[in-house]
């Protein structure tokens, strides 16, 4: 049986998740479009190598985090991982509606774009990516599930309307490819606004502390401050910038307007994945109390998903 577990960044999906699967012995696939980048740890909330000793996990560490990475190539992944595992329990994890529906529904993927045009726009700063995206779909603003402040979902925007003339949504509504999984069942665990909103908060200062900044440091030294300026993982860019202007070879206190914009920013992240899960269908519910050990939400899904095997 495979059972998806969605729902918004910080809801302790992934612990809730770990639980589950060791007592039934299962995979657990991540549905998480950063966690693919290798590199990219602590500020994605990555399962720990310790963690991902407990059972087996996919989905994680596919690509370098400055590779291309695309919805075909997940797809690609999350095919051998689903046959390596057959015929064993697998839970698949995360807050990536993109992933979701592609899995459930098929994938439509527009022609790739021209190397010229690719390149032209690749170069550009992620604000003149989204006025010009603005400016050749204007109607893009009516998808609040859409991140704007992602460069590389940006840049594959504007690619595809600028190369064929039709917006990626008409693409991936027009035509799809068979469903990888056709029959699941699907949990959205939630948390109420304020709850979550704190959570966010608490867990970008557990990042903070456990060495995030030396870990942007680490990929600065590897490539660039402008490759890290350009990765799509909240904070990433953010702590680069930073970097970049205090050239300490510490670590120097985090300023506090600088917590709160990633913070603000993991927020708005967390309401965009809200929206998309909410216009999903067949999902059923499950409100998560502020406090609550996840061994007791673990066991509450259970028994959720056994009224579900016998609806």
């Amino acid at each position: 049986m495979i059972t998806f577990l969605l729902g918004p960044t910080a809801a302790s999906k992934s612990e809730i998740a770990l639980h589950l699967a060791e007592e039934d012995g299962a995979a657990l696939l991540s549905l998480d479009s950063m966690q693919v980048y290798r590199g990219l740890d602590l500020g994605t909330g990555k399962p720990t190598p310790a963690e991902q000793a407990r059972v087996p996990h996919g989905g994680l560490n596919l690509v370098e985090w400055w590779e291309p990475f695309d919805t075909a190539r997940y797809l690609e992944a999350a095919a051998a991982f689903l046959s390596k595992h057959q015929g064993r329990p697998l839970y698949i994890v995360g807050g990536t509606g993109l992933y979701f529906r592609a899995l459930t529904r098929g994938l439509s993927e527009a022609p790739p774009a021209p190397e010229t045009l690719r390149d032209e726009l690749r170069a550009l700063p992620l604000p003149e990516l989204q006025r010009r995206l603005h400016a050749a779909d204007p109607a893009q603003e009516s998808h609040p599930a859409f991140d704007w402040q992602n460069p590389r979902r940006v840049q594959r925007a504007l690619e595809v309307i600028e190369s064929t003339g039709l917006p990626l949504r008409e693409w991936h509504r027009q035509t799809a490819t068979v469903p990888l999984i056709p029959h699941y069942r699907a949990l959205h665990l939630t948390r109420e606004r304020d709850d979550l909103r704190e959570r966010i908060a608490r867990r970008t200062d557990a990042m903070l502390a456990n060495g995030w900044v030396e870990e942007v440091r680490a990929l600065i030294e590897e490539r660039s401050f402008q490759e890290v300026h350009a990765c799509p993982a909240i904070g990433y860019p953010l702590l680069a910038e930073w970097l970049e202007k205090t050239q300490s070879a510490s670590s120097p206190a985090i300023p506090a307007p600088l917590r709160q914009t990633i913070v603000d920013q993991t927020r708005q992240y967390a309401k965009r994945q809200l929206t998309w899960f909410k216009k999903e269908p067949n999902l059923e519910t499950l409100m998560i109390p502020p406090g609550e050990p996840s061994t007791l939400t673990a066991s509450r899904l259970r028994s959720l998903l056994g009224s579900l095997d016998h609806a």
